[in-house]
């Protein structure tokens, strides 16, 4: 199992920064990651606990995830429900901890397990490469726009 994580600060308030991270209506103004977001199975609304979502990165690639957990405004995570072939399991975590009242500290956590199991050891560094690339930008770009401070709506 490969285990990837990231962390940032941000200088923005902790419900400001959850806020924007799952916001997705706002996800493609700061995500280089995906392509396209639909969430298919629960309110598109309000992402709940079992809400699934369809990703498509820049790359093509579709992963299905459900939500696992969410405790606003400092805990979401995800399990993998389908994805790419050589996918075996995938998780992540987006945590996040209040530094001050006007700095947050972002951590974004995956695991991932590939398969077939012979290929393993080739397949999962490369994936795990790939992801860790992925979390640096996504961080990048998720601090770039929370300190920049565009109005959220407030019902986010």
């Amino acid at each position: 199992m490969a285990l990837i994580e990231r962390r940032a600060e941000i200088a923005a308030p902790l419900d400001y920064v959850y806020a924007v991270s799952q916001d997705y209506a706002r996800r493609y103004d700061w995500d280089p990651f995906p392509e396209r977001i639909d969430v298919v199975a629960g309110d598109p609304q309000r992402i709940a606990i079992g809400s699934e979502v369809l990703v498509r990165n820049k790359l093509g690639l579709n992963m299905r995830v459900r939500f696992v957990q969410l405790r606003p405004p400092t805990h979401a995570a995800i399990a993998m429900v389908s994805g790419p072939w050589f996918l075996h399991k995938f998780a992540g975590s987006w945590i996040f901890q209040a530094l001050d009242a006007q700095r947050t500290q972002a951590r974004f956590r995956y695991s991932l397990t590939t398969h077939p199991r012979w290929l393993r050891g080739c397949i999962e560094p490369l994936a795990a490469a790939y992801f860790d690339h992925a979390v640096r930008r996504r961080l990048q770009g998720l601090k770039a726009y929370c300190e920049r401070r565009p109005a959220i709506a407030a019902d986010s």
